[in-house]
């Protein structure tokens, strides 16, 4: 089923650099839009996550068993990454240096952001962001595995049937499914958005 991805391992446990570059310029894209779509992560700690979940992934390939595809395998990586970079900060004391303190005094402070980008706005972006992973979370894994394929990486249903070993017909399938479960979820959880996800 996943044949070319085993092939692939394959060759970069062999030591061959044309697949290293491959899995990275497959994999660290899709791992990028991951990880931004399940944190507030600045663009630095979301490229921490990915490269360390990368590295894990290589140092471990001979882990990879090919029962999922490959992707599946390092998303699992990155996840636990993830978790890991929330656990740290959550228990890491927040400060402010002095410095940052007279930066801060010295500043220009009458200046205001655009309106997409006013603390209100991001708040009720990553409150949605956060209100969407959470209903992802809670859907059965393949459900939620197709629609972030679909709508978070913006992968074709063919390729979707490829990347979960489906037929294409199955794969739509899937995603029909996926997509009532998310909503009925939706509702359920956010009873203020029911006409939101209906319209969707």
């Amino acid at each position: 089923m996943y044949e070319a991805d085993r092939a692939l391992v394959t060759r970069m446990r062999a030591g061959e650099q044309r697949a290293f570059d491959e899995f990275f310029n497959s994999s660290a894209p899709r791992l990028v839009a991951y990880v931004a779509r399940r944190s507030a992560l600045d663009a630095a700690s979301v490229e921490d996550v990915v490269q360390c979940a990368l590295i894990k992934a290589v140092r471990n390939l001979a882990g990879y068993r090919g029962e999922a595809a490959l992707f599946t395998w390092i998303t699992e990586i990155c996840r636990h990454e993830l978790a890991d970079m929330h656990r740290k900060a959550a228990r890491r004391p927040a400060h402010l240096s002095l410095d940052e303190s007279q930066t801060t005094a010295n500043s220009n402070l009458h200046l205001r952001a655009p309106e997409h980008q006013e603390p209100i706005s991001l708040l009720h972006v990553s409150g949605q962001r956060a209100a969407i992973m959470k209903v992802l979370d809670s859907l059965p894994d393949h459900y939620g595995r197709a629609l972030e394929a679909k709508y978070g990486d913006g992968l074709s249903v063919e390729e979707i049937a490829r990347e979960l070993g489906l037929t294409v017909i199955a794969a739509q399938s899937l995603l029909a499914r996926a997509r009532d479960a998310f909503r009925q979820r939706w509702r359920e959880s956010a009873p203020d958005s029911r006409d939101e996800a209906s319209e969707s």
